[in-house]
């Protein structure tokens, strides 16, 4: 699709190809970087109902992303030393102010996912001309995350764990076919902001002022 923004669907461009379908794992993570600023500045709003209190400053990001979404933040991850820098890569959905330094958006809190995914697709392919032209400042140095184990193959017995034969019931006992998955990771959402919580797939959304846009994410 040659305009990003007029694309209809997100999901099929054209021949069933999504607008994403060249995302690699950068791509990903500043989808996600995205989104996660974005509802911070908004939800923080909403929360503190303070005029006074107009926005988190930059220097407060870590504190607040980890009080709001209950996991690490860390600016070198995405490859830079700073969080002004670290917001500067999405500048397209948020910004630090040069007036008092806090995250603001300028995208309205009726946004949906959709407009991220175009963001993230219209910044991918701006990085990419880049690097043709030779514009090296322009590769990504975000880390890669490792590589998740793979299933353990064996099958679990009543009250046994798969993998060692000739053991009795309660110890561990081969079982061909059968596959143990990895523990199954937990997200914690925030469910404390008023409109301003963020969970992976199936959150709940408390409160009503995002109409339930998060809900299936």
């Amino acid at each position: 699709a040659d305009d990003i923004f007029t694309v209809e669907n997100v999901c099929d461009t054209g021949n069933g190809e999504p607008l994403f379908s060249k995302f690699t794992f950068e791509d990903w993570a500043l989808l996600s970087l995205r989104v996660e600023t974005y509802l911070l500045a908004h939800a923080y709003k909403k929360d503190v109902g303070d005029s006074e209190r107009v926005g988190i400053h930059e220097s407060h990001l870590a504190f607040y992303y980890n009080k709001y979404y209950r996991k690490p933040f860390n600016v070198k991850y995405y490859g830079v030393d700073t969080n002004t820098e670290l917001v500067n890569m999405v500048k397209d959905a948020v910004t630090v102010s040069q007036q008092n330094g806090v995250l603001v958006t300028t995208l309205s809190d009726e946004v949906n996912l959709d407009m991220f995914i175009r963001l993230t697709e219209d910044g991918r392919r701006d990085r990419q001309r880049r690097i043709d032209a030779g514009d090296e400042s322009a590769k990504l140095k975000i880390n890669k995350p490792p590589e998740a184990p793979a299933p353990y193959q064996g099958g679990a017995q009543p009250g046994a764990y798969g993998g060692y034969k000739g053991a009795k019931v309660g110890g561990y006992g081969a079982q061909r076919g059968a596959t143990v998955p990895p523990p199954a990771g937990s997200y914690h959402g925030y469910s404390g902001a008023k409109g301003g919580p963020y969970g992976g797939k199936g959150a709940v959304v408390v409160g009503g002022d995002w109409k339930g846009r998060w809900r299936s994410w």
